[in-house]
């Protein structure tokens, strides 16, 4: 089999590195049923990226088959009002958590609180960096 998609094999074998690093822990720590489940579901993750990746047609093509413009259109606008939804959930969750904090002095609503405004922080990296990329590229 050839590789096609590079992308979908690192995320395969990503996966199945995972999963083996799972099953290793497994091993350490004694047998439970929640390593095995993560472990087959990794496993799944891994053939069905792999198997992508030795297509001929990439992942994109073989869900959306041939896209018109009005499709392209309505997905580059769920994705847009998606991260939109997102950004305001984590925002609220923020304000929530420091507001709990408050009331209860609680370390464990500082720390929720600290973890959103983190995603929401790499979310703004990210949206940068692919906003850059696609002026430069388009």
């Amino acid at each position: 089999m050839k590789i096609r998609h590079y992308r979908p094999f690192f995320t395969g074998l990503f996966c199945l590195v995972l999963c083996s690093g799972i099953l290793l822990l497994a091993l350490i720590r004694g047998i439970a049923l929640r390593y095995f489940m993560g472990a087959a579901l990794l496993a799944a993750m891994a053939g069905v990226n792999l198997w992508f990746a030795c297509c001929e047609k990439d992942l994109e093509w073989e869900i959306a088959g041939k896209p018109d413009e009005r499709a392209l259109f309505i997905a580059v606008q769920s994705g847009h009002m998606t991260l939109r939804i997102l950004n305001g959930l984590l925002l609220a969750g923020t304000l929530l958590a420091l507001l709990a904090y408050g009331a209860t002095k609680s370390v464990i609503c500082m720390i929720v609180a600290l973890t959103l405004v983190g995603v929401l922080l790499v979310l703004f990296a990210v949206l940068l960096a692919a906003n850059c990329y696609c002026e430069r590229k388009y």
